[in-house]
């Protein structure tokens, strides 16, 4: 029998408060969207909030967190059910954000709501494993991954003696800063100086010498080679493999994507993956086709509600020097985008990107079509940030855009009627 099934695929889900309330007919474009989901056989975003009620919360925020503290009330889940999503990606930075207590908290809600999830666990190999999900068109299992994270947001490895920690499937990065012969010299002499020679290793930036200076990054190999294994495994178990990896090096403004992912999003499609879904950065990155199955570097923002949170814990306002117990959300969402920050998300880049659905039949890819969509940066504060199918003018501006960013990858696809296409034997693919 055939296996011919839809798969939706949306980035980043900062979500904070309903969307649903918008009325499909009155708000065609809302509810276009939400057509769109719905209709596919599967479609998966990355949820990246916790997800709990802040008056019953029994935890704390975390010592460390992954740029602000991000959460939600359970409703926001309702929300994304109810706009048609079933796999739900949960790897990335702001996980633990509220501490292993905000992410078992967020766990028992979506297992609350019978949601398929992947990328937080009890420990290490938990937070490692598939999820599966069955469809008329055949099963379909995602993993999800993290290459960006606090460290104590990393779930911790069983032992036959004591247990794992709690955490997310993190991809543990190395980095060095590599200087040239002078200015390795001079450094050296610095840290001599100081007394301490492990200082910048404690900051995982050690200190060593090459030809140029550079920042060089490395994935950690013992974490590449689980998350292949588990892709390994889904793969003799389900029919489709879906890989999510959460990744915003080198820079949320950058983007290209380091060249180390592309050899670790290229190795997971060796070990099986049919598709690797790629977001975190807030914006658009480009789309690799390799071995006839898709890389996207980045699918950039599908919701973020960053203007509409409360309360914040103290450190956050502490970010811009406020006074941490007599100022408010609002004054601190306005001394953030002021200042140009990382955080801020006054760019309009950040406000629009494609939800690509792909057609399978048989495991093979035989088509593509990628959806431009807008998040309303202009709008108010209640809408600012909830996506739409983009409008026709400004739906060609953000399909140029994601054009010459896949063209960089020797990617192409036919723009027409609103949307991009791909079908079998267009664009280039690797071997």
């Amino acid at each position: 029998m055939s296996s011919d099934w839809t798969i939706a695929a949306a980035g980043d889900a900062l979500i904070t408060h309903r969307i649903t309330q918008h009325d499909r007919a009155e708000d065609p474009r809302f509810g276009a969207l939400g057509k769109l989901i719905e209709s596919a056989d599967v479609s998966t975003v990355n949820l990246e909030t916790s997800v709990f009620d802040l008056r019953s919360f029994a935890g704390w925020p975390a010592a460390e967190r992954g740029g602000s503290y991000l959460v939600a009330p359970p409703i926001v889940l309702d929300e994304l059910l109810d706009l048609g999503f079933r796999l739900f990606a949960r790897a990335n930075n702001h996980a633990g954000d509220w501490g292993i207590e905000g992410m078992l908290a967020t766990t028992a809600e979506l297992d609350r709501r019978g949601m398929a999830h992947a990328g937080v666990g009890m420990h290490l190999a938990d937070a490692s494993a598939p999820v599966y999900i069955d469809t008329v068109g055949g099963r379909v299992a995602m993993i999800s991954l993290t290459t960006t994270f606090p460290v104590s947001s990393k779930a911790g490895d069983q032992r036959p003696d004591i247990v794992g920690r709690p955490g997310c499937n993190g991809i543990s990065l190395t980095r060095r800063l590599q200087l040239s012969t002078g200015l390795y010299d001079e450094m050296t002499r610095v840290v001599d100086a100081h007394g301490d020679p492990s200082l910048f290793d404690r900051s995982n930036l050690g200190i060593s010498q090459g030809t140029e200076s550079a920042i060089v990054e490395h994935p950690s190999p013992s974490d590449v080679d689980r998350v292949l294994a588990e892709i390994d495994k889904a793969n003799a178990l389900a029919d489709l493999v879906l890989v999510h990896g959460h990744t915003h090096e080198p820079a949320n403004h950058v983007v290209a994507p380091p060249g180390w992912l592309g050899d670790l999003a290229r190795r997971c499609i060796d070990a099986g993956a049919h598709a690797y879904i790629g977001h975190g950065p807030h914006q658009l990155r480009g789309i690799e086709m390799y071995r006839s199955r898709p890389i996207f570097y980045s699918l950039g923002n599908f919701i973020v509600h960053r203007d509409t949170q409360e309360p914040l814990p103290a450190d956050q306002y502490a970010v811009f020097g406020l006074d941490q117990q007599a100022s408010h959300p609002h004054e601190y969402y306005a001394a953030r985008d002021q200042s140009k920050h990382r955080m801020s998300m006054t760019t309009p880049e950040y406000h629009e990107s494609v939800v690509p659905v792909m057609r399978f039949s048989d495991g093979e890819l035989v088509e593509m079509d990628l959806h431009p969509i807008e998040l309303c940066v202009d709008g108010s504060p209640g809408s600012r940030g909830t996506p739409r199918m983009a409008e026709p003018a400004h739906a060609t501006r953000i399909l140029g855009r994601m054009a010459g960013l896949a063209q960089e990858f020797g990617f192409t696809f036919d723009i027409r009627d609103g949307k991009g296409r791909w079908r079998t034997g267009a664009g280039k693919a690797g071997t």
